[in-house]
């Protein structure tokens, strides 16, 4: 029988290996995207996602909400979640660097806790604002300065920033508005029903292209960064965080997302050859610095 700290070490690597999983989400991107449009990665990434979780729908048939906002809630999480900020990232990343989508990336939680204030009306302490004019204050930063392609990368470009950030803007809702839901219905009926409106969403768009795309143009390495976003990044990286949750707390686990934008340079930096400048680096510790004093309000 396992002992607490055994447990919790368990946890805690497990929580460590879903950061490094999304972490390492907009690198895979760009690679698939060398010969996948966005719009065909970010509809397979819920599509495929949500026929894969079938039996889950299945077996959770029951656990929808009971009322009508409830299930407005649900949808709503699924809609920007799993359909509107996988469709953005995919676009953003492919316009810009993937440091750059990184850092960005890295401000979630800030506007997770905005968006969560503003439907609770619990406005929060002078502190956390204090955290979020730090974070915004390295987006700002980030977006002002251009970078240049390395020798396989994209440059950093107004435009991607803006549809990757558009995208965390989206991403924070569905986060605000799939934990409501899984406080009603529980963790995994929430995310597999979560997943299946994404899915459901993106079907007639994505079958199509799907259908007609040639599949034999992408090389394998980019086939295998498509399928490492449905697999890994959309149902393992969910599966391990749910868990360690479960079993060590949101306490000790959360501090871990702070090496995600981390994961993500260090991959930019060494698969993509995307070249790190100081500007990024500044920004990523203005960002990270914020979310650290948010989380401490």
């Amino acid at each position: 029988m396992k002992s607490d700290s055994q447990s919790n070490t368990v946890a805690l690597a497990t929580a460590l290996a879903a950061v490094t999983i999304w972490g390492a989400s907009p690198a895979a991107t760009a690679v698939a995207g060398r010969s996948i449009s966005p719009e065909l990665i970010g509809g397979l990434r819920s599509l495929l996602a949500g026929i894969l979780l079938l039996p889950l729908l299945f077996r959770f048939r029951d656990r929808l909400p009971s009322t009508r906002p409830a299930r407005l809630e649900l949808v709503a999480g699924g809609f920007f979640g799993f359909m509107a900020y996988p469709l953005l990232l995919s676009i953003g990343v492919l316009k810009t660097s993937v440091t750059h989508a990184s850092v960005i990336l890295a401000s979630a939680p800030i506007f997770t806790g905005l968006f969560s204030f503003l439907i609770t009306r619990q406005w929060p302490k002078p502190p956390w604002w204090g955290g979020c004019m730090v974070s915004l204050s390295g987006i700002f930063i980030l977006v002002i300065s251009r970078s240049p392609a390395g020798t396989t990368g994209m440059p950093a470009t107004l435009q991607g920033d803006g549809l990757v950030l558009l995208s965390v803007l989206f991403a924070s809702a569905g986060y605000v508005f799939g934990g409501r839901s899984s406080s009603r219905i529980g963790q995994w009926p929430a995310t597999a029903w979560s997943i299946a409106v994404g899915a459901l969403a993106f079907a007639p768009f994505t079958i199509p292209e799907a259908v007609g795309f040639d599949w034999t143009v992408p090389s394998l390495f980019e086939l295998s960064a498509l399928a490492f976003l449905v697999l890994l990044v959309t149902i393992v990286g969910y599966a391990l965080w749910f868990h360690a949750l479960g079993e060590a707390g949101a306490a000790a686990v959360a501090p871990l997302q702070f090496l995600q934008p981390v994961v993500g340079i260090v991959v930019a930096v060494s698969l993509l050859g995307e070249a790190l400048s100081l500007n990024t680096l500044i920004s990523g510790a203005f960002i990270i610095f914020g979310v650290w004093l948010a989380r401490r309000a």
